[in-house]
């Protein structure tokens, strides 16, 4: 049997309406557009770093580190970067092999953030206290605690996936609430595009403005570029057509000498962040800290299960993998998201999660695991080669997510059939929550509380499934811990 033979008969790929070449050129297409966190990611978690770093050794934030600590930088700088190529492409081989779909899986952004910016800081903050260690050390420490923390929500986020409780509360989500999930991530997705290409800025009367100094740069008009090819070559069906308009705004920057090709091309993986590198001594000081350690862990299991829950019904239902109101393969997508959260923190990174953009390869017709394979591989090479990946700009990607987010309103049409207000209400606040908040989780959790409430306040107390119930619930417990700091 030749290997086409058994790649179309392992993935299904006939029975799932598609050919090799598609799902190859699907992959390729998914990987492009989210290479991004190749770089942006280890960026925000040295940002991290460097925040416990300032603290430990005393130094004002708005001062710089002394020369003598660049070294060290740069060193927890490529820990991460390894660390990203290298859980995304595990994570999204598991996908492709195990769930056989076509979602890739990397660490989070909005978890990253949230690790960065909270976690690493206060975990520094409570070893300077606690005089456990100090200085350098301290920082360092400050990076395995909140790994841990990682860890323990892959744990918590395994249980509910092997147990099908995160696929039964899955499956009870009501279909006004899936598209008004869908749709409000497809306005997410067009919101980072915005951002990406420059149109948009934070305001300062207004929450958010017309970038107008983007006029006069160069990417404004390259990511510009990169729409319109988009957009034509998808209205002229043109397989392909996102990669093609990826490469020609990142070649039209090159060729204006905006970006330029990286001194070294090849990068020995270095996984100095990892947390096996002292994992005795971090895992018993993690358990001394488990009053603050474990409700951290619940916040980032929390925000993990609701982006899952809202990124793969949204995808699902994008890729018709939805059959009698039930998401193909959804419980080995379940466990393969929380193993992957589980392994990242020993390859050293932050909370792994299914991304949206895989949105793009979807529309180029991805439909199996195939394309997650192609993309999973593409992840193994940036591995050694991640420089030379990391050269695509953010404004070449963002204006084909520009075009992603539209794809996703195609789902309004079935919204619009429904006339039970008690239905749109609720799907109306998802959709505007998502991109109005910056944020899936607190969209899909606004959209909970107003379904069960509204549901409750017109006696149509069928309608509310023990499903919904749970997942109302848990959000309220979100919601209460964000408000706490947590």
């Amino acid at each position: 049997m030749s290997l086409s033979n058994i790649l179309k008969s392992f993935f299904e790929v006939e029975k799932r309406g598609t050919n090799l070449k598609v799902e190859v050129i699907a992959g390729i297409t998914t990987f492009l557009s989210m290479a991004y966190i190749l770089f942006v990611n280890p960026t925000i978690l040295t940002d991290g770093f460097s925040i416990a770093l300032h603290q430990a050794l005393g130094i004002s934030m708005s001062s710089p580190l002394p020369e003598q600590y660049q070294g060290l930088l740069y060193s927890v700088r490529l820990g991460f970067t390894a660390a990203t190529a290298i859980s995304a492409a595990v994570a999204t081989l598991i996908m492709a092999l195990y769930a056989k779909l076509p979602f890739a899986l990397a660490p989070g952004m909005g978890e990253n953030a949230f690790i960065a910016y909270t976690i690493i800081p206060l975990f520094a903050d409570l070893i300077l206290s606690a005089q456990k260690a100090v200085g350098v050390e301290a920082a360092q420490l400050a990076i395995s605690l909140a790994l841990i923390s990682v860890l323990f929500n892959g744990i918590l986020f395994l249980i509910f996936s092997v147990g099908k409780i995160r696929e039964f509360i899955i499956n009870s989500v009501p279909e006004s609430l899936k598209l008004g999930i869908g749709i409000g991530i497809g306005l997410f997705i067009t919101l980072i595009g915005f951002a990406d290409v420059g149109i948009v800025k934070g305001g300062v009367a207004t929450p958010v403005t017309f970038n107008t100094s983007a006029l006069t740069s160069y990417p404004f008009y390259l990511g510009m570029l990169s729409f319109v090819v988009a957009a034509v070559l998808l209205a002229r069906k043109v397989i392909g057509g996102f990669i093609i308009a990826i490469l020609a705004s990142t070649i039209a920057a090159g060729l204006l000498g905006l970006i330029s090709a990286p001194q070294n091309l090849l990068m020995v993986p270095v996984l100095s962040t990892s947390i096996l590198n002292d994992l005795p001594r971090s895992f018993y000081l993690y358990l001394s800290l488990f009053g603050i350690g474990f409700p951290i862990a619940f916040s980032l299991f929390l925000v993990d299960f609701f982006d899952g829950i809202g990124t793969i019904t949204a995808l699902a239902t994008k890729a018709n993998l939805v059959q009698n109101g039930r998401i193909v393969g959804i419980n080995r997508a379940l466990i393969t998201d929380a193993f992957s959260s589980i392994l990242a923190p020993f390859f050293g990174t932050s909370t792994v999660v299914v991304y949206v953009e895989s949105a793009s390869g979807i529309e180029q017709g991805g439909r199996t695991g195939l394309t997650a394979l192609v993309t999973s591989l593409l992840f193994f090479a940036s591995i050694a080669l991640t420089p030379l990946f990391t050269v695509i700009p953010s404004y070449a990607t963002g204006g084909v997510l520009m075009l992603v987010g539209l794809l996703f309103l195609s789902l309004a049409g079935n919204l619009t059939k429904l006339e039970d207000y008690s239905e749109l209400v609720p799907a109306f606040v998802t959709i505007t929550s998502i991109p109005f908040t910056y944020s899936i989780t607190t969209g899909i959790g606004l959209g909970f509380i107003t379904y069960t409430l509204i549901k409750l306040l017109t006696g149509k107390f069928k309608d509310l499934k023990p499903g919904v119930i749970v997942i109302t619930l848990l959000f309220v417990l979100y919601f209460i811990l964000s408000a706490k700091g947590f």
